[in-house]
């Protein structure tokens, strides 16, 4: 009896030491993250959630950061606010001319003027592909001041947008229209906090928040957050890009259930690399995997099929 006694005593001292030595599933992350900062020599924000579970994880998550194309996400929650109250008619239709056209990203700059897209087309355009023609656009019809007023009122006082991108017509100007642009900013727990109000369906409205979503799935990038995850978890995000800035958002869904995914890098000095593989990228990719794997581990199936 004392042999068994003894022997239970010594099986629990161990487990109690086990349980003190190894790290939590939040010290884990932490130290995925640093691992990722250092990589990347980069400033990194996170801001994840599990909306099934409730779990969160955050680094960084109240800071503010440059929000490169991400800040297109308020020009879209203001444009589908305006269509519920019938100020935006999104098959009515807009002029392309050459003075219209924006710099940097997109589709819309390469091709002839005169071109007759709908103002859905432009949502799509801006989101997915990221075109900026498509958002200055919808920033020259909305307002700058609209845009951030919307966002005020939702609770986002750390989302706000500068001005218009730069537009083609400026190209060649000294100094570079580009040099210390500020877009906007974004913080991640704001953004995070606006993809899972999408997700549940309370942005705005159900009908709203549905015609968002739409958005954000018909054409994301996967070579940021989504990068390391097999086609069968689904994507959909907004990505955004500026010197110095990669930054990715999403609603990420599995079999799991729905993660939301933030992570935001400024600060970077890496140069030389391309758009796939430069380290603020893959630190993003590194980081997400170790959330969403670590959370998983723990996790129960809750569909079959994710939608």
């Amino acid at each position: 009896m004392r042999g068994r006694l003894a022997l239970l005593l010594a099986s629990l001292a161990l487990l109690a030491r086990c349980a003190t030595t190894a790290p939590s599933t939040a010290a884990r992350l932490d130290a995925a993250v640093q691992g990722a900062e250092s990589r990347c020599r980069c400033r990194m924000g996170v801001s994840a959630r599990h909306l099934e579970s409730g779990r969160t994880y955050e680094h960084n998550a109240q800071s503010e950061f440059e929000s490169a194309s991400v800040i297109k996400i308020a020009v879209l929650t203001e444009a589908m606010a305006e269509v519920r109250d019938g100020r935006v008619d999104l098959a009515g239709r807009w002029d392309l001319t050459a003075e219209k056209k924006a710099d940097g990203s997109g589709t819309l700059l390469l091709l002839d003027a005169g071109l007759n897209p709908t103002w859905n087309d432009l949502a799509t355009l801006m989101i997915g592909p990221s075109d900026n023609t498509a958002a200055n656009a919808w920033i020259v019809r909305l307002g700058v001041d609209t845009i951030n007023a919307r966002m005020t009122s939702l609770g986002y006082e750390h989302v706000r947008l500068f001005g218009t991108i730069p537009w083609l017509t400026q190209k060649d100007e000294d100094p570079s229209p580009w040099k210390g642009l500020r877009l906007g900013i974004l913080t991640p727990h704001e953004v995070a906090d606006w993809m899972a109000r999408v997700a549940r369906g309370e942005l705005l409205d159900a009908d709203s928040s549905k015609r968002i979503f739409e958005y954000l799935d018909k054409d994301p990038s996967r070579m940021r957050i989504a990068r390391r995850f097999p086609s069968s978890f689904l994507w959909a995000g907004k990505t955004g890009s500026m010197s110095g800035v990669r930054n990715d958002s999403g609603i990420l869904r599995t079999k799991k259930g729905r993660f939301v995914l933030v992570v935001f890098t400024d600060q970077s000095k890496a140069e030389g690399f391309g758009a796939a593989d430069h380290p603020s990228v893959l630190a993003i990719a590194d980081v997400s995997k170790a959330i969403v794997d670590a959370w998983s581990a723990e996790l129960p199936d809750v569909t079959e099929k994710p939608e």
